[in-house]
């Protein structure tokens, strides 16, 4: 007669487990190319960058770093100039 309590624990368990392994955990955002190159960076790069974008001058271009990316060299400096609007 204990079998019946012993058996119905036994499949609870594997019903809470089989559960629990199919929770997908959360997973971070992922960065993106711009924001790649931008945490890369060194602090006196990042200086750099900051004070070319805050100058806005055609003269003194911005220097966009090289960072592995499946963008085109286009869309990359795109995506780098806004990394700049939000940290500079």
């Amino acid at each position: 007669m204990k079998r019946a309590p012993i058996l119905t624990v036994a499949v609870l368990s594997a019903t809470l487990l089989t559960a629990c392994a199919q929770e997908k955990p959360e997973l971070r955002p992922t960065r993106s190319a711009g924001e790649g190159a931008w945490y890369k960076s060194t602090k006196d790069e990042r200086t750099e960058y900051c004070e070319a974008y805050r100058a806005n001058d055609p003269q003194r271009p911005i220097m966009i770093p090289s960072y592995a990316s499946a963008e085109s060299e286009d869309e990359f400096a795109d995506d780098f100039y806004n990394v700049l609007k939000k940290k500079c």
